[in-house]
């Protein structure tokens, strides 16, 4: 007779050390979030036009970014920051003198965010709390 494994004890042996560890070097699609919390554009145009940034110059990265979590802050001017999921036609909009923070899904293979200024010249950092990559 096989010999039956509760789940909830079983499970714990998977774990890195346990003594049926689960390798996942290997296997394809592995994503990892990396926490930054750091400044990584200072974005000023003359234009209300859509713009975009290379996230991989950006945040020093190599390896292909999936998402990323940023926020904006307007440093001097009156509009918003509109930042573009998937390079998409529904945009993540400012609140006030901070563009929300949110989830940014990257469209795959750019490694960009694209972006636009509702009033140009305004001046706006562009933070990032952390993003998603595909494990090398």
């Amino acid at each position: 007779m096989p010999r039956i494994f509760h789940p909830a004890i079983h499970g714990s042996t998977h774990e890195d050390g346990g003594n049926d560890e689960i390798d996942l070097a290997n296997l394809a699609g592995q994503q990892i979030f990396v926490p930054y919390n750091g400044k990584i554009a200072d974005i000023t145009h003359a234009d209300t036009n859509k713009h975009t940034l290379d996230l991989q110059t950006a945040l020093s990265e190599t390896r292909e970014i999936v998402a990323i979590i940023p926020w904006a802050t307007r440093i001097s001017g009156s509009g918003g920051f509109y930042m573009f999921p998937n390079e998409g036609t529904q945009e993540v909009n400012s609140t006030g003198d901070t563009a929300k923070q949110c989830f940014i899904v990257i469209k795959d293979g750019t490694n960009r965010i694209q972006y636009l200024l509702s009033v140009a010249n305004d001046d706006w950092d562009l933070y990032c709390l952390g993003y998603v990559v595909e494990a090398a």
